[in-house]
């Protein structure tokens, strides 16, 4: 079975040329796999040991900033209180969830959906869900035979795994993967293939020295990017590090030993208060998107999170505010909402912050 790459950030690595060349999707694919296979050579006894991602190292996860994208982040999951404002039609929804059911820790159902495919043995390359039109996608390799031969196999998997977490608003979508007949490359664009394709192996391999001379630990990074092009090594440290002079002095010798030219080192402190806060307010946010988007009921479209200046929860729903029982609606948001935060369980992730629940109308009117 052909490996899959679709969980990686590589595709980042290709940012700069994706803005330098119109690209078509062969050709992306083409390098990528190209590049995949370099990588592989070179890691063949290291590669599991941390995760190099090409110009990014990352320690840990980086904390997602405010998301007020299609990736719908938050709310709602205690439409499940049964609170006496709810109104019938609600109520009967509600009473379906159970009660603080503990979901922090939950699989999000696109990621049940992808290992249930991949433990079942189906090729695909990979998996999408569009929040904004409540849509996920599976895209299957192979020629059309297999295609046809295991749609109706997958989409019955989809839908048995939306019925298990009773998730009726979304669609389910199994297409096929088309190779595209491109045109030739140019002897420029041949030209800027291979100097990123150089650039991105310089930076793995600069990476791969920084790692084994173990910098992450010995000063706590939270981040460390390469850019050899630029010839910069970009670090993210805890605001309580006090080391910047050495960690410089450390860093710059490294890259010199390793590639024989002198980098600028920079580095960024990061307020480690402010970065637990997000942390912790994404994890609550992420915990409940599925239940959020997920049951036509709630009249959800778009959700989002913010610290800044204090931690607020944004909610977006299809009324608009000149809705019958719109203000009602999002009332009944913001109640249910926060008896599930009020919750000991969610105490514990919230601890002493205080924040805001806003519900918005597609008209952009605040509802609640």
């Amino acid at each position: 079975m052909k490996k899959q790459y679709e969980d990686t950030d590589f595709d980042s690595s290709l940012k700069k040329l994706n803005s330098d060349l119109m690209w078509k999707t062969k050709q992306k694919q083409e390098l990528k796999n190209r590049i995949l296979t370099d990588i592989e050579n070179l890691e063949s006894q290291e590669r599991n040991k941390h995760p190099i991602l090409l110009t990014r190292i990352k320690k840990g996860s980086l904390i997602r900033k405010i998301t007020y994208s299609g990736i719908a982040l938050i709310i709602l999951l205690s439409l499940f209180i049964g609170s006496a404002f709810i109104s019938p039609a609600m109520a009967e929804v509600v009473s379906k969830i159970p009660f603080l059911k503990s979901i922090i820790n939950e699989k999000s159902v696109g990621v049940m959906i992808k290992e249930e495919l991949k433990e079942k043995g189906y090729n695909f390359s990979g998996l999408t869900i569009d929040y904004t039109k409540k849509e996920i996608t599976i895209t299957v390799e192979g020629n059309e035979q297999y295609y046809k031969s295991v749609k109706d196999e997958i989409e019955n998997i989809m839908n048995d795994i939306l019925h298990s977490k009773k998730y009726d608003a979304y669609k389910i979508k199994v297409e096929r993967y088309e190779e595209y007949v491109d045109v030739p490359y140019s002897e420029e664009d041949k030209k800027q293939i291979e100097e990123q394709e150089k650039q991105i192996k310089k930076d793995m391999v600069l990476s791969r020295a920084f790692d084994k001379a173990n910098v992450f630990e010995k000063y706590n990074f939270l981040q460390l990017g390469v850019d050899s092009s630029n010839k910069t090594v970009e670090i993210d440290i805890p605001d309580t590090e006090t080391n910047t002079d050495e960690i410089k002095k450390e860093v710059s010798k490294i890259a010199q030993t390793i590639t024989n030219e002198q980098y600028t080192v920079k580095i960024k402190k990061i307020d480690m208060d402010k970065r637990d806060r997000d942390k912790r307010w994404m994890t609550i946010s992420d915990s409940i998107t599925d239940e959020l988007i997920g049951k036509k009921a709630y009249k959800v479209t778009l959700t989002g999170y913010s610290i800044n200046p204090q931690p607020r929860i944004n909610i977006w729903t299809s009324l608009t505010s000149s809705d019958s029982g719109s203000r009602e609606h999002g009332e009944q948001i913001e109640k249910v909402l926060k008896e599930y935060l009020n919750s000991k369980e969610m105490q514990k992730m919230i601890k002493n912050d205080s924040y805001k629940i806003n519900v918005y109308s597609k008209d952009k009117k605040k509802i609640n």
